[in-house]
Parts: structure tokens; C-alpha cells; sequence
């Protein structure tokens, strides 16, 4: 009998291979957790040039408070000079937060953006590996413990950002199985939140979950009827008079910590003009691939990366992309353990061993903060060096290299055969990735 087959028999009883990494005991990782998210609270809070000033938490709060009173969040300024940008539903939903005090709405949606960010590894465990729960949450509070030092995820902490919860809610709708009724609801509603979640509608479309993409577009139609209901003028204005087409309402869109396309072709030619033409078509062609990669992935049986590879391309092609928005790279980090800790055959070669771990390391290094070395001055987009332009574009760059890197994976490596998602995945398949094809 050959080793893979050893390994494929040995897998399909349940029992863990030789040399196969397990993942610390619950109770170890959940120590690990609280320290990390104790440690991680005080030093960013103590240490950062710029302490945790809960500023779009403060904006969500006073457009919310606005929505409350039935007035148009659009018309007004938040000092110095900020904007309401999300969507009318998005302010209908922040209005409650306009009774709490202001430190209760902190501890809030700081408590509901942690656990998100544990759930969100929880199912990303669950739809790439078929571990018991014990393991699993060993798992996924060990991951938890690195995701929360990433910059996108301290960005979002920061400022009060509702990215990780949005996450959550995206991804547990999308790891449901597809014969579920309501599969889709999720994506609707977030994207009548955040429009960016519009792009996994055609991904659902792509690989042919008609239902699901049906529901998703009527469940969006439905948040803008319903905010049409409740706040008519602001519905209006912004739907009606296209105020969401206008992205410098968010602020200054050269500024680096736009990590979208544009941004990107905006800070190296300078003008809106002179970087239309050149958006227009990285958006196209970006836009396209990333899609078409997304829906492979997905084909291939691997549901998780495909899900990644959609919400990647979101980012790229939106015209605005904080960094904060960028907490997508946590559930990759799951992606890259598990492909590092699966069991391999005999023949296969060590790359497959510790390439994932150097593309674990290359991730939490590229979005560790490097990003905010580029001084000052040119950081707001403007006589950048060769050097600031490429750092300034650090995200949008490893994207763009992420995806070819998935590509060259998926086509190196054989098929697994598509499961329902929401399923964990059969441990015969789990070695699928050492294999050439």
C-alpha cells in the first residue's frame, strides 16, 4: 500500500498522522488569547502616536443620533470635517447607540468586534478542517491571539469600525449550506450596510447558487425600501441624487490609507483625470480576474479561498479601501495554518512544509503597520519617492500578488470534489494540496 494511501486510510479513521501538528489544548489557547488581547489593549492604548480615539465609533454615534431625530445625516459636518458615508439603513441602525454613553458604546462595540473576529476564525476552522470542538477552539483562540495584532484589526478597534462585525455576518451566511432557504440573507444585509459586499453577489452567480444571489439582491432591495420608509429625505439623497458614487465625501483618497486600486493609480499619476483612464481599466481587468479566480477556487473545493479571493477583489476594486477594511487577511491566516499543518505523503516535497508558514510570516509582516513608516507629508498622497510609493501601496501590492499566488496554486494542485458549504470538509481530501496534479 502506498504512503498516501496510508495516509488517506489512516485520515478517513480519525486518528492524527505522525509529524502532523496539533493545535494547543483549549484552555492553553484561550490563556494565550486573554494575554494577547490584554497586552494588545494596553500597548496600543499606551504606546501608539495615535491612542485609540474610537472616531468613526463617534461619527456612527452622532449620525445615528441625527436618523434618530429623522434628519438627513447627509447635511451636516461632524467637526473638524467628516462625513455620515454609509448608508441610510447603516444610520437607522446606529440610532439606539445615541442613548448609551458614549464609554458604554465603546465597551460595546469593542466586545462585539473581538468576539466577531474569534467567530469568524471559528468558522473559517470549521469550513477548511474537520477537527473536534476541543481542537477547533484551540485553534482558533491560538489564531485570534496573532489576528489581533495585524494592523487591520487594531485599525478597526480603534476607530470604533464595524468591519469585523460585518465580516461575521458575511462569512456565516456563506459557510451555511447551500440548501439552506435564507442562504443570502447575510450578504444582502451587509451590503445594505457597506455596498462593497455587492461583490459577492455575482461570486454566488458565478458558481451557480442562483437562489442564493436572489436572495442576496432582494434582501439589499429590502434595506433600501425599508430606509426609504423610516428616513425618506436621506434615502433620497442619497440614493436618488447618487451621493454614493462620490468617494472623496470619505476624506482625502490619495491619503495611503486608501488601499484600493485608485488610491493606488491616483497617488502615481497625480490628478483624478489623469488616473480615470487607468482605473477604469484596472478595475476591469482586476475586477474580472479576481472573479473568475473566486468562482475556480470554489469549483476546486476549496470554498474558503474562494470566499477569500471575492472579498480580495472587493477590496481592490472599491474606490475607497482603508486599511482597516483590509481585517480579511485574519480568516487567510486560518487558510495558511491549516495548509501548514496538514499531513503530507512521503514523496512530497518540503516546500510544501514551510511555504505556508513563510506565507503566514510574509502576511503578518506586510500588515503588521509597515504601511505607516511612509513620513507624514507624503503619506497624504502627494511628491511621493520611489520608495514611499511602494510602501504607501503595500496592501494593494500584496493583494495583487496574492491573487497570482492562489492561480499558480490552483493550478499546480489536483481538484478536491465540491461539498455543500457549511460541511466540513472529508479528511481524505486533506493532503489534496501536496499533491501535483
Amino acid at each position: 500500500m502506498t504512503a498516501r494511501n496510508d495516509v488517506r486510510l489512516a485520515a478517513e479513521d480519525g486518528h492524527e498522522q505522525p509529524g502532523r501538528s496539533r493545535p494547543p489544548k483549549a484552555a492553553v489557547a484561550a490563556a494565550m488569547f486573554a494575554i494577547s488581547l490584554g497586552l494588545a489593549l494596553a500597548v496600543f492604548q499606551t504606546f501608539d502616536r495615535h491612542p485609540w480615539s474610537m472616531l468613526d465609533l463617534r461619527v456612527y454615534v452622532w449620525g445615528g443620533a441625527l436618523a434618530g431625530h429623522s434628519q438627513d445625516p447627509y447635511l451636516y459636518t461632524y467637526p473638524p470635517n467628516l462625513h455620515f458615508t454609509y448608508t441610510p439603513l447603516a444610520a437607522a441602525f446606529f440610532a439606539p447607540l445615541g442613548w448609551l454613553d458614549l464609554p458604554v458604546a465603546i465597551g460595546i462595540i469593542t466586545t462585539v468586534s473581538v468576539a466577531s473576529l474569534v467567530g469568524v476564525i471559528w468558522l473559517t476552522w470549521g469550513a477548511v478542517r474537520n477537527w473536534s470542538s476541543r481542537d477547533r477552539i484551540g485553534a482558533t483562540l491560538a489564531v485570534a491571539a496573532v489576528a489581533l495584532w495585524i494592523e487591520p484589526v487594531r485599525q478597526t478597534l480603534s476607530f470604533g469600525q464595524v468591519n469585523l462585525i460585518l465580516m461575521l455576518v458575511i462569512v456565516a451566511d456563506l459557510c451555511m449550506p447551500d440548501s439552506r432557504r435564507w442562504k443570502g440573507v447575510g450578504v444582502g444585509l451587509a451590503a445594505g450596510f457597506k455596498l462593497t459586499p455587492l461583490i459577492f453577489i455575482p461570486y454566488l452567480l458565478l458558481t451557480r447558487r442562483f437562489r442564493a444571489a436572489a436572495v442576496s439582491a432582494a434582501t439589499f432591495a429590502v434595506t433600501i425600501a425599508a430606509s426609504a420608509v423610516v428616513l425618506p429625505k436621506a434615502t433620497e439623497h442619497y440614493w436618488l441624487d447618487r451621493l454614493f458614487l462620490n468617494p472623496t465625501r470619505v476624506g482625502n483618497v490619495r491619503f495611503i490609507g486608501n488601499q484600493s486600486l485608485y488610491g493606488a493609480i491616483l497617488r502615481l499619476f497625480g490628478s483624478a483625470a489623469a488616473a480615470r483612464p487607468f482605473q477604469i481599466a484596472a478595475v476591469a481587468v482586476v475586477g474580472t480576474a479576481g472573479l473568475l479566480l473566486a468562482a475556480w477556487a470554489s469549483r476546486r473545493g476549496q470554498e474558503m479561498i474562494g470566499i477569500l479571493v471575492c472579498a480580495l477583489t472587493g477590496l481592490l476594486v472599491s474606490p475607497v479601501s482603508w486599511s482597516h477594511h483590509w481585517v480579511w487577511v485574519a480568516p487567510l491566516l486560518v487558510v495558511l495554518a491549516d495548509l501548514a499543518t496538514r499531513p503530507r505523503s512521503l514523496s512530497a516535497p518540503r516546500f510544501h512544509r514551510w511555504a505556508p508558514w513563510l506565507g503566514a510570516a510574509a502576511v503578518a509582516v506586510l500588515f503588521s503597520g509597515l504601511l505607516w513608516i511612509v513620513p507624514a507629508s507624503p503619506a497624504r498622497g502627494y511628491a511621493m519617492s520611489g520608495f514611499e510609493q511602494v510602501i504607501g501601496d503595500l496592501y494593494v501590492l500584496a493583494g495583487l500578488a496574492g491573487l497570482v499566488v492562489i492561480a499558480g496554486i490552483l493550478a499546480y494542485t489536483r481538484p478536491t470534489e465540491r461539498r455543500p458549504s457549511g460541511t466540513n470538509p472529508a479528511a481524505a481530501s486533506e493532503e489534496h494540496l501536496a499533491q501535483p496534479s
